[in-house]
Formats: structure tokens, C-alpha cells, sequence
């Protein structure tokens, strides 16, 4: 047991240094997140943070059309032409074309929305003060710097930008009037982050000078496409919660619910956003070079994800009480809307391993179009969970449908796992 134990962490060597170097990161990444959200919340109150979560939820619509798949299908890509500069380049400079052109349109949606739709128009100067976190998620190279296996200098990057401009939050946010300056303060860390990583890509002279090719630029379209669809369909009950219960809800219950969901998808992202920036490349690589490697390497990252967000289900259940005395009186309510959402990390964190490590990077095309699917399939059952929960009972309505759907991600991305590495064996026994 002990050899195989030693063996294991010897093969993932690499990969769990990583891991380590990008937990301790992390901590710094998240703890500053995590410290300035209880005091946002606080000074701002519900009401005034229901103008920050409302536009944070508009940008990041755009966000995702901007991103359109590349953090995985790029990332894969990169990995795959790591050796070969030429290849690399093309690859790079297609994905920041596409980028490029995904931002020009995602800005140009956001002003006729705003505009014409009334209920964003109450919203639209806190949109605009959270665009630059848009342009910064279309200069930011975390798909390349994972490709080729620098995901700590990125780490450190990001780390610098919050050190920067986090701190400035308690110096210029002081009453629930400057929700404007604490939106502005928050999407500048990814503008920043931006051009960091600008200059470190400079440094590092890894890809040659632009290149344009429209057939390259179609092609990895085409590849992160399904990986879009399926992300779209994941924001219906992430970013299109909080838009639908504007809808239906006063400001003040949109701020306890947009506190209480991104308190959840902050603990939960700060164990699990380093695991998969180590191992997603070295899967995806080794999926073509070493499959037996690969699929042990994959269940040692699940468990490590099942350990991890358990702890976290456990810590939000019973931590709720305390957050709810730290906020006040006007996030009354929020210990059950925490409690509700508490077992959410254990889905996403098992839902993603199955799907993004497992359908994506150790699948083949047919795989990834399962992936796709079952996002699909979920969005709609989302859809019709939040049209009927959310008129009824309001924030809380959307926290139960919001955790079904997580459930249901779950459930459906480890069927369609197993189904698939059960067609795979069948088919090399024969």
C-alpha cells in the first residue's frame, strides 16, 4: 500500500508541486477576495451590493462569450503544440483574434440591452464600471501559460494584481453610495491581471510576432464551440439567476442572494481552480501518449476533489450562523439561503472532474459532445426549476433550483464518464 502510494505521488510529482506552490497562491488569491467580500457586503448592504452581483452577472455573461471555451479546448490545443513554436504561434494568435472579435461583440450586446431594456437600465453605470473585467478575461493568457506549463508564473501574476488594488477597496469604500467605486475596483484587477500577463508573454518570447489566418481562427472556433455551448447553458443557473430574479425580487433580496452564492462559489473555487490548472494539461497530454497514466492520474484528482469539497459543503453548513452575525440585520436570512447551497461545491467540484477532466480531456470528440449535452439538458431543466421556485419564493426559490441543477450536473457528467470508459474497454478487449 505504501509503494503504491509512493509511486503515485512520484508519477504526479510535477503536477502536485504545482498544485502545492498554486494552494499557497491561492490562499493569497482568495483570502483578499475572501476578506473583501464580508466588508463589501457589510458597508454596501444588500441593497448596494444587489448593483455590483446585478452587473457582475451582465459582465460575465460576456465573459463567457469572450472566454467561448478556450480556458479548456486552447489549453489543450497549446499543450499538444508545446514543442513546436510555429504550430504554437498559430495557435495563439487565432484564439486572441477570436477573442478579440468575441469582446467587440459582447460590448456592443451590453449597450443595446442596457439601453433598451428597462430593467437593466437601472444598472447600466455599474455595468459600465465592471466592462474592464471583459477586456482584461480577453488579454489574459491563463489558457497558454497552462498549455506550456507556467501556470505558476500566472499565479503569481494574479496574485500581484489583488495585492495591488484589492487593499484600495477599504480605503475608498466606505458607505453603501460607493458600490460604483467598489465595482470599478474589482473588474480593475482583471484589467490589470491583463496587462501583467502582457508583459510576461513579452518576456518570455514563446510565440513569434501576429500572424492571421481565418481557416486557423475557424478552426479553434470550431473546437471550443461545443465547450461554449455547454458553458452557456452552466450560466443560465449561474449569471441568469441573478438576472431573472430582477424580475421578480427588490434590490434587497437580490443582494442576499448574489452574497450568499458568491461566498459558496469563492470557497469552492479556492481549492479547486489550482487542481485543475495543474493537472487539465498533463491529462489532456498524456489522454494521447499514456491512457493508463492518464485514468490513474484522473482518479487521484477526484478524490482529492471529493476530500476537498466536502470539507468545503461542511465548513459553509456550519459557518452559516457566523456570517449572518458579521453581515447584520439586512442579509437577514442568509444562514438558510447558505445552508441550501452548502452541498453545491461537492457537485460542481465531482460534476467538473467528471466532465472537464474526464469527457473533455481524456474523451474524443464524441465524449465532448456528451459534455455539451448534458449542460444542455440541464439548462432547460434549470430554466423550468427557477421559473416556478423563483415567483414563489424569491431568493430562496432560486437557491433550491440552483442546487438541483449542480446535483444534476453531477449525476449526469459521471453516467456519461462511466458509460463512455466502458465503451473504451469493450472496445480494446475485442
Amino acid at each position: 500500500m505504501t509503494t503504491n502510494l509512493r509511486a503515485r505521488l512520484t508519477e504526479n510529482k510535477h503536477e502536485l508541486v504545482d498544485s502545492l506552490y498554486l494552494f499557497l497562491l491561492q490562499g493569497v488569491n482568495k483570502f483578499l477576495p475572501l476578506l473583501v467580500l464580508p466588508y463589501v457586503l457589510r458597508v454596501l448592504g444588500a441593497e448596494g451590493y444587489a448593483y455590483v452581483g446585478f452587473s457582475l452577472a451582465v459582465v460575465q455573461c460576456a465573459v463567457l462569450v469572450i472566454d467561448f471555451g478556450f480556458d479548456l479546448s486552447a489549453t489543450k490545443s497549446v499543450a499538444l503544440a508545446a514543442s513546436d513554436r510555429t504550430r504554437l504561434t498559430s495557435v495563439f494568435w487565432s484564439v486572441v483574434w477570436a477573442k478579440t472579435a468575441l469582446l467587440l461583440l459582447s460590448l456592443f450586446a451590453i449597450l443595446i440591452v442596457s439601453l433598451s431594456v428597462p430593467v437593466f437600465r437601472d444598472y447600466w453605470v455599474a455595468v459600465c464600471c465592471t466592462l474592464p473585467m471583459a477586456v482584461g478575461s480577453a488579454y489574459t493568457f491563463m489558457w497558454l501559460f497552462q498549455g506550456i506549463g507556467r501556470v505558476r508564473q500566472m499565479a503569481v501574476i494574479n496574485t500581484l494584481s489583488k495585492l495591488l488594488l484589492l487593499p484600495l477597496i477599504f480605503l475608498f469604500v466606505r458607505s453603501s453610495s460607493d458600490y460604483l467605486l467598489a465595482a470599478l475596483i474589482q473588474s480593475g484587477v482583471f484589467l490589470l491581471t491583463a496587462l501583467l500577463s502582457c508583459w510576461w508573454l513579452w518576456r518570455l518570447r514563446v510565440v513569434g510576432p501576429p500572424v492571421f489566418r481565418r481557416r486557423a481562427i475557424r478552426e479553434e472556433l470550431a473546437a471550443s464551440w461545443p465547450l461554449f455551448l455547454s458553458r452557456a447553458s452552466t450560466s443560465v443557473y449561474t449569471q441568469f439567476f441573478v438576472l431573472i430574479l430582477g424580475f421578480f425580487c427588490l434590490k434587497d433580496a437580490i443582494g442576499r442572494y448574489t452574497a450568499a452564492e458568491a461566498l459558496m462559489r469563492a470557497a469552492c473555487f479556492v481549492l479547486y481552480v489550482p487542481l485543475t490548472q495543474a493537472f487539465f494539461p498533463r491529462i489532456s497530454a498524456l489522454s494521447a501518449t499514456d491512457r493508463p497514466l492518464a485514468m490513474r492520474t484522473f482518479r487521484n484528482v477526484r478524490w482529492m476533489v471529493f476530500v476537498a469539497m466536502a470539507s468545503i459543503s461542511l465548513v459553509l453548513f456550519v459557518g452559516a450562523p457566523y456570517v449572518s452575525r458579521f453581515l447584520g440585520a439586512d442579509y437577514a436570512g442568509i444562514v438558510t439561503l447558505l445552508r441550501v447551497m452548502a452541498p453545491a461545491p461537492l457537485f460542481i467540484g465531482l460534476g467538473a472532474v467528471y466532465g472537464q477532466m474526464g469527457l473533455v480531456a481524456l474523451g474524443d470528440e464524441r465524449s465532448r459532445r456528451q459534455f455539451r449535452n448534458v449542460y444542455f439538458f440541464v439548462a432547460v431543466a434549470a430554466l423550468a426549476l427557477v421559473a416556478i421556485l423563483a415567483p414563489l419564493w424569491h431568493e430562496m426559490g432560486a437557491a433550491f433550483a440552483l442546487l438541483l441543477s449542480e446535483m444534476l450536473v453531477f449525476l449526469l457528467m459521471a453516467a456519461a464518464f462511466r458509460r463512455r470508459s466502458g465503451e473504451r474497454k469493450e472496445g480494446l478487449c475485442c
